[in-house]
C-alpha cells in the first residue's frame, strides 16, 4: 500500500483505463465505490475535486469507449486516447489554443481512427478532465505559482559621477495633466447560467471568463459566436447547438 497522499497523474489515468476496458464500459454503483476504494488504497487523495472530477473522466472515457466500439481493438484505441492526453497536456502544461487542440486531434486520428462530431466531444470532455488533475498534481501547483509570481527586477546600477551631476542638474520634470474623472461601469447582469440544460458549474466559469453572463448574451449568439466558444471556450464541438443554448436563453430572457 502506499503511504500519504499522491495526485501522480500518469498512474491515475492507468487504473482509470484498466476499470473502464475491463468493465467493458459499464459498471454499477458497486463497482465504482470498489475502484474508489482500490484508489484510497493505493494512497490517491480522492476529496473534493479529485472525486468530482474522477467521475467526469471515468464518464468521457465510458462514452469514448462506446463510440470506438466498432473498431478493430477498442481497449486499445482507449489506452492510446488516454496515453496521447496526458503527454500532450503536460507539454502544453495545462494551457492551449485552438491551433494546438486542432493538432491534437489529427495525432489522435493518426494513431487510432477518424473521430466523428460525437466522438471529438468525449475526446475533449478526457482531456479537461487530465487537464484538471494535472492541475491538482504537484508539478501543476508549481507551474502555477511560477506563472502567478511577479517577475524579479533586477536593481539599478549606481550613477556615475557623470550622471550624478547631469541629474543635478536637470529642470524639474513639467506637472502631468490630471487624468479626466472615469465614471465607473455598471457591472454586466449575471443570470443562473446552469438553469440552461447543458450548463453545469464548470462551463458558467468558463462562459464569464469569455464575458458571457447573462440569458440575453446567450440569446444573442450568432452562429460565428457559437463557432468560436465551442471551438475556443468550452472546446466541445457541436454542443451548443444540439442542447439548444440558444433557444432556452430566449425562453429564460423572456421569463418562460
Amino acid at each position: 500500500m502506499t503511504t500519504g497522499k499522491t495526485t501522480n497523474v500518469e498512474e491515475l489515468t492507468k487504473l482509470a483505463i484498466d476499470f473502464v476496458t475491463t468493465k467493458k464500459g459499464l459498471w454499477d454503483h458497486a463497482a465504482w465505490m470498489d475502484f474508489m476504494s482500490r484508489l484510497q488504497a493505493k494512497g490517491f487523495d480522492l476529496s473534493g475535486d479529485m472525486q468530482a472530477n474522477l467521475g467526469n473522466l471515468l464518464e468521457a472515457m465510458k462514452r469514448f469507449y462506446t463510440a470506438a466500439a466498432a473498431t478493430e481493438s477498442v481497449e486499445k484505441a482507449v489506452k492510446t486516447v488516454v496515453s496521447d492526453s496526458v503527454t500532450f497536456v503536460k507539454r502544453h502544461q495545462g494551457v492551449w489554443g485552438h491551433s494546438e487542440w486542432e493538432d491534437f486531434v489529427k495525432t489522435v486520428e493518426r494513431n487510432t481512427l477518424s473521430l466523428s462530431e460525437g466522438t471529438m466531444a468525449y475526446l475533449g470532455g478526457i482531456l479537461e478532465s487530465i487537464k484538471i488533475f494535472y492541475a491538482l498534481s504537484p508539478v501543476g501547483r508549481v507551474q502555477k505559482r511560477l506563472s502567478a509570481a511577479p517577475a524579479e527586477t533586477p536593481p539599478a546600477p549606481a550613477p556615475t559621477v557623470a550622471a550624478a551631476k547631469k541629474t543635478e542638474t536637470k529642470p524639474a520634470a513639467a506637472k502631468p495633466p490630471e487624468r479626466a474623472k472615469v465614471t465607473p461601469k455598471v457591472p454586466p447582469k449575471r443570470d443562473d447560467l446552469t438553469a440552461i440544460d447543458g450548463i453545469g458549474p464548470t462551463l458558467v466559469k468558463k462562459l464569464n471568463a469569455a464575458g458571457i453572463s447573462s440569458y440575453a448574451q446567450l440569446a444573442a449568439l450568432s452562429d460565428d459566436d457559437i463557432e468560436r466558444l465551442e471551438k475556443d471556450i468550452i472546446r466541445f464541438p457541436g454542443r451548443i447547438k444540439r442542447d439548444d443554448w440558444v433557444g432556452q436563453a430566449k425562453a429564460l430572457s423572456q421569463g418562460r
